[in-house]
Formats: structure tokens, sequence, C-alpha cells
């Protein structure tokens, strides 16, 4: 009976030194528990610009820790994503250069079935909980317009910061402000004033399987504000997704010197199927829907991934018009941020654009409901995940 009760201390004190050596390097919401020669981690990352970097930094430490299988599920505001197996031996192996990135690579397993792992741990206190953190994150904003004949470029250059904060598990709130830099007079006069950007509750959830939601009230860009929700499935290990998107808005705007809204009275619904081609690290994606002035469209998306940078293009089909251009993603510096138990004043993980290449400014509109919207910081595909991390 001594024995046992030793035992079990001993691996009560090994999971508490695995969840002290994470804390250690930065990471939030650690949980830990350990069946057999199986260890179920779980952890957020808002120390590492790349995802794929956390991970590797979370494998090597996880790898020394004496259990045989790893089951690791990277979560987001608290809410499981992804969760990857692989074998402690294996991954030693590679970092060590006696196997190559390819055969290790044969060896993960990420998914986007995180429901039996998290069952394990999703009732458990975390280490070093974000809630009620604070991220004042300074966002740049920078628009281009090229409609006249007597210049070359119309520009609008702001400065928005925005306070993120997780009130609870999948909950944030985002409060942004604008301040305009440079305004050319076809932005029209809002674009002079300090006003208002996001400011947004939003409720992350996962459903059973691969599905995950998002519901979202507030103040959006492109001058609306309303309530906005939407689901995503991943099939075939995430090499395929299907997404549906439904939002009820109004307008906000700036005339004549006052602010104007008026009531929810616009529907805007898309579907959206992606499909990733892993040999050349291209994301093919088709969306139909009925845009926010009541047009209707069909929209195809290209976009190749370097790592942390995304560059495409897309054309579309709205109201009847053809229209199309290109879109990027580019990684901001630094590459690692410092944060302290309450507070990280920072850069925004990306920068990212999309160009108008037609002068279509009416239909194929559509929202964004939040700052840090793009095609790198939330896309956890499996195979690009894997491959970069293996690189």
């Amino acid at each position: 009976m001594l024995w046992i009760n030793s035992a079990l201390s001993l691996a009560q004190y090994q999971v508490c030194e695995i969840k002290q050596r994470l804390d250690t390097a930065g990471f939030e919401n650690i949980r830990a528990y350990p069946y057999g020669n199986t260890l179920t981690v779980s952890y957020e990352n808002n120390r590492y610009r790349n995802k794929a970097t956390a991970m590797n930094k979370v494998l090597d430490i996880l790898a020394g820790c004496g259990y045989d299988t790893l089951k690791v599920i990277t979560l987001v505001n608290d809410q499981p994503v992804i969760v990857t197996l692989l074998r402690s031996h294996d991954w030693q192996l590679y970092k060590t250069g006696q196997i190559t990135a390819p055969e290790t690579a044969r060896q993960f397993n990420v998914s986007y079935n995180t429901d039996a792992s998290w069952k394990t741990l999703r009732d458990t206190m975390p280490v070093n909980p974000h809630i009620n953190k604070i991220d004042l994150v300074f966002y740049p904003q920078i628009f281009l317009m090229n409609v006249l004949f007597d210049r070359n470029y119309e520009v609008q250059l702001n400065i928005a910061p925005a306070l993120e904060v997780s009130l609870w598990r999948g909950m944030k709130f985002t409060g942004q402000v604008i301040f305009p830099v440079v305004n050319d007079h076809m932005y029209g006069e809002e674009g002079d004033q300090v006003r208002a950007g996001f400011v947004t509750l939003a409720q992350e959830f996962r459903l059973p399987g691969t599905i995950q939601g998002r519901a979202v009230i507030g103040k959006f860009n492109a001058g609306r504000y309303g309530a906005d929700m939407s689901l995503t499935r991943y099939f075939f290990r995430g090499q395929c997704y299907l997404s549906a998107n439904a939002g009820y808005t109004g307008t906000y705007m700036y005339y004549g010197n006052r602010w104007y809204s008026n009531d929810l009275n616009t529907f805007t619904w898309f579907v959206k199927s992606g499909y990733y081609f892993k040999p050349y690290n291209v994301q093919l994606e088709v969306t139909a829907g009925r845009y926010i002035n009541g047009d209707y469209g069909i929209r195809g998306d290209c976009t190749r991934y370097w790592s942390e940078t995304t560059i495409g293009f897309y054309v579309m089909v709205a109201g009847g018009n053809f229209n199309g251009g290109f879109h990027f993603a580019i990684p901001l510096c630094p590459k690692q941020y410092k944060k302290n138990r309450y507070f990280q004043l920072r850069t925004p993980y990306y920068f990212d654009w999309e160009y108008n290449a037609g002068t279509e400014f009416y239909y194929g509109q559509y929202y964004e409901t939040r700052p840090n919207e793009n095609r790198i910081e939330y896309f956890y595909n499996p195979d690009l995940l894997t491959k970069t991390i293996l690189k």
C-alpha cells in the first residue's frame, strides 16, 4: 500500500513538473492528464507569432517526460482547435537527426476531432489561465483607391489600437478606436474622425465531431453593426471544409457632422467550401451568398501558403457584375512576445490586405467581425502545420 501511494505521488509530481515547465515557457491554459504511458496535455499559445514554433517548443518539453505517447491539444481562447498525436521516441529521433522530416511526418496525426482527448481535460482547472488577461494590440490600417485620372492613388492610413479581453472560455471582448493619420477626400468625412472600430463580444464554441462555431454581436467594419454567426465542419483530416455564415446587421455611419444608425434590416448569408491541395500548399475556396447591399454572387479564391506568408487572388460575380483582385497576409515583427500575468502590449501577428482590382464598390461588399481576420492566424490545416513544424 505504501509503495502504491509513493508511485501515485511520484506521478503527480511529474505532472506538476510538466505544467510548471510549460508555464515557465510562457504558455497558457495548461492542463495535463496521465493515463498509463499516455500523456494528454492542453496549451494555448500567446507567446510565439508562429503556431508551428509554439508546437515545436511544446513537443520539446513533453518528449523528455517519460511518456511513450503524447496527445497535445492546441487551444484558442481556451477552446480546442486541433489535437496532435505522436510518440515521444519518434520526436526525439527527429530532433537528433536519426530520422528525416518525411519519416517523422508519417508518424504525426493532427486532427480537428478533439472530442475524446478534450473530454479528459475540459473540467480541469488550468495553470496560467488566460481569463481576464488584457491584450492591447496596435493594428495598422492602410487603404488605397485608384479611380482618378489626375493622381495615382488616394490613401487612407490609420492606427487602430484594440483592447482584447478573454472573459470566460470561448468569450472575447474587443474594443477598438481608430485614429486617422492620412485621409484623402474620396474616403469621405468619416475618415477624418477619431471613431470606434470593432466593438464586439464573440463566443467561440465546439459541437460534436469536427464542427467549430462562432457567434458575435457588436459593431463590425464596413459601417455595420448587429449579430453574426458561423459554423465550420472539416472533412478528410481537414483537407476539406464546409462552412455556413449568417448575419443580421444595420448601418452605422458618419454624415453631416453626425453619427447615424438605422434599424437592423439587412440579412446576409454565405456558404463556403474549401479544399487544400497538399503538393503545392494551395487552398482553393468557393463562396456563394447574399452580400450587404442585397446582391447575390459567387466568389472563387486561390491562396498559396509559404509558412507564415500567404498570397492569392480572387474572382467574383455579384449583382451581375464581374470583379476580382488579390490578397495577402504577411508576418509582422517580433516573432516572440513577452507577456506578464495580466497585460500585453504588442503589434498584431500579421498584416493582411485585399486589393479590389476593379472599380466595383457597391456589389459584392461584405463585413468582418474581428480586426485580426486573415488567412493564416486561424488556419490550422493539419498538412500545412505538420510541414511547417518539420521544415
